[in-house]
């Protein structure tokens, strides 16, 4: 059985299609239309719900996600908001308030997804004021970093904007409202999420089709010998477009999202370590602190819905030749941890990619961490992504680039590239031509040549290879440019949203 809130009441489902997305239980058994389906892949936002979460110390947080490709499962033991819940009678929520108010809907369909969005914005901005002090106005970044997942299709950006400006003026929500005061789960029926329970029997089932809910590693890793071919759902954020899209229907899921152990993040003097199942959203704090260059890429990783699913792990695991996370985790020479009922072991990310969407992992195998070196005082990491569009777009081509130096020597350099091969792959060839020589930009330069020895790029709707060759021999010397004339590029930054 799974169980979840729903605007405050309690459900639960057991014999149930486990192949069910979020979005199309809520408007099928719900009948919660307000959650629209627009692109059913994750880019319009019109699906747009809460998903509210405490932390160690009480305090509800708010994640806004794209309903129509998180899968049913997930929400096991989670409290979830749509438009209907925000309001009680004819007393609205905030953020409808100022909707209203400053005529920032028009035909209506994007609306539910919009307000979805601007709400987790406004309780968030209203628990930063309880804790630090914080001013309750949202910043024009936050707000545009808010709805960077939700379209209108009538284009009514300015009053939409002005509402997020104006809804952290308005009065709390009414008490009567289930948001108002968000219930756990244990909080809102016969609950009680410590309770033992038989992970060896799926969480539901239906027509021979089943999902699993492991709560620990070791769970997860029985269920492996048991079940071999199943497939590991870790944020979902590409699986859950083979259902939507492709029309795809997995027999045997194990959902990860209520191990703990793999969304912790834990640091040592010299190394990093990211579990599985952390999200991009999750990591950007430890990013900025580490990898600035990497953590700016994150904020060009889809939007917020999709960043507030989507995980390191599953993004490393699924061998993308165009993930954005992999050529940069393999420029810093990260290693991924592998587990099973065997144990673990660690492997080299340079030896983990074996071919298109081939990994190192053997059967009965997971990926449990990635594990990744600090950069020391003398090496600089710098990260380009080139794409269509600025935000919420595949890359074409990204590059990322780890330097060492000792002030007049280039002494280290690991060069690697999404977009061109098979699998993310180092530039060995252009990493040997700049490793030794002077510490310069004509040095980068005259390194960028070797590019074409280096690949034989694909070619597909995004560029042709003749495109990436050009491309990534121009990010060799973007990188130089970056080092030596850093002034040079924040005209491009500005316009093509730079690393």
């Amino acid at each position: 059985m799974i169980q979840f809130s729903l605007n405050g009441q309690l459900v639960q489902e057991e014999k149930i299609d486990p192949n069910w997305t979020v979005l199309r239980y809520l408007r099928t058994n719900m009948v919660r239309n307000s959650v629209k389906e627009g692109c059913a892949g994750g880019d319009c936002g019109a699906c747009s719900i809460l998903v509210a979460q405490q932390d160690a110390s009480g305090s509800w947080g708010f994640e806004a996600i794209n309903a129509c490709i998180a899968l049913l499962g997930s929400l096991d033991g989670k409290t979830v908001f749509t438009v209907e819940g925000l309001a009680n009678a004819e007393h609205l929520h905030p953020v409808q308030q100022a909707m209203v108010d400053f005529h920032g809907s028009q035909c209506g369909f994007c609306t539910p997804g919009i307000v979805a969005s601007l709400a987790a914005l406004y309780h968030n901005k209203q628990a930063n004021k309880q804790a630090s002090g914080e001013s309750e106005t949202a910043s024009e970044q936050e707000i545009h970093e808010a709805l960077s997942g939700n379209l209108c299709r009538c284009t009514g950006y300015r009053p939409i904007i002005e509402a997020a400006k104006a809804m952290g003026q308005y009065a709390q929500p009414h008490a009567q409202a289930a948001i108002s005061e968000p219930k756990a789960l244990a909080d809102v029926g016969h609950f009680d999420p410590s309770a033992p329970k038989d992970s060896n029997l799926p969480a539901i089932e239906h027509e021979g089709r089943r999902l699993f809910l492991p709560d620990t590693e070791s769970q997860l890793a029985d269920l492996l010998v048991a079940y071999p071919d199943a497939t590991l759902w870790a944020g979902g954020t590409d699986l859950g477009l083979e259902i939507t899209q492709q029309f795809k229907q997995f027999d045997t899921i194990i959902c990860l999202d209520k191990i703990t152990s793999l969304t912790q993040v834990s640091e040592t003097d010299a190394e990093i370590c990211f579990g599985a199942m952390v999200t991009y959203s999750a990591s950007e704090t430890y990013l900025n602190n580490h990898f600035p260059s990497f953590a700016q890429l994150i904020t060009r990783i889809a939007a917020r819905q999709i960043r507030n699913l989507g995980t390191l792990g599953g993004n490393v695991a699924n061998a993308s030749p165009i993930g954005d996370t992999p050529p940069v985790f393999l420029a810093l020479n990260a290693r991924v941890e592998l587990a099973s009922q065997k144990g673990r072991r660690e492997v080299a990310l340079d030896d983990f990619f074996l071919g298109y969407k081939q990994t190192a992992m053997q059967t009965g195998e997971y990926l449990s961490r990635i594990i990744v070196p600090k950069l020391s005082d003398k090496q600089s990491l710098h990260v380009f992504k080139v794409s269509k569009r600025k935000e919420d777009d595949i890359s074409a081509v990204l590059s990322a680039a780890l330097l060492e130096h000792d002030g007049q020597t280039i002494t280290q350099a690991r060069i690697a590239f999404g977009g061109m091969a098979a699998t993310p792959l180092r530039a060995f060839k252009t990493e040997k031509a700049i490793i030794g020589q002077p510490f310069k930009l004509e040095s980068f330069e005259q390194a960028a040549s070797e590019i074409k020895h280096d690949y034989s790029p694909m070619q597909d709707v995004r560029a042709t290879p003749e495109y990436r060759l050009t491309v990534a021999s121009n990010l060799i010397i973007k990188t130089g440019l970056e080092i030596f004339q850093p002034e040079s590029l924040v005209q491009s930054h500005s316009e093509q949203g730079g690393h």
